[in-house]
């Protein structure tokens, strides 16, 4: 009696299918993963950077543009100081950078 003892070339070509589906769906994600990362960095580069103008402003600096150069890409700040009632101050920071769309955040306080 000789028995079976392997896989038909059929089932072998069906399981890589499955398993290269698999992989395809994985890489994917993979990429997503990677520009998500890559988006969120920008974005607490910018925001550090608007927090930052913000505690300067705070601490008795002019309110001032200016930019910042991270690698290759650049962060633009405008900021914005409008004086209120009882010796206060609203300050409007924004910062802009191309990623390769506009981008921008902004932080609102009163001082």
């Amino acid at each position: 009696m000789k028995g079976n003892w392997g896989f038909t070339l059929l089932e072998v070509l069906v399981a890589m299918t499955i398993l290269s589906f698999a992989s395809l769906a994985m890489a994917k994600l993979q990429v997503g993963t990677l520009q998500a990362n890559a988006y969120a960095k920008r974005r607490t580069i910018a925001l550090n950077f608007a927090q930052d103008r913000v505690e300067k402003v705070r601490s008795g600096l002019v309110c001032s543009s200016s930019s910042l150069t991270y690698g290759s890409l650049v962060f633009s700040l405008a900021c914005q100081s409008v004086n209120g009632p009882n010796n206060t101050k609203n300050v409007t920071v924004t910062v802009t950078w191309s990623d390769p769309t506009q981008q921008s955040v902004q932080i609102q306080t009163l001082i």
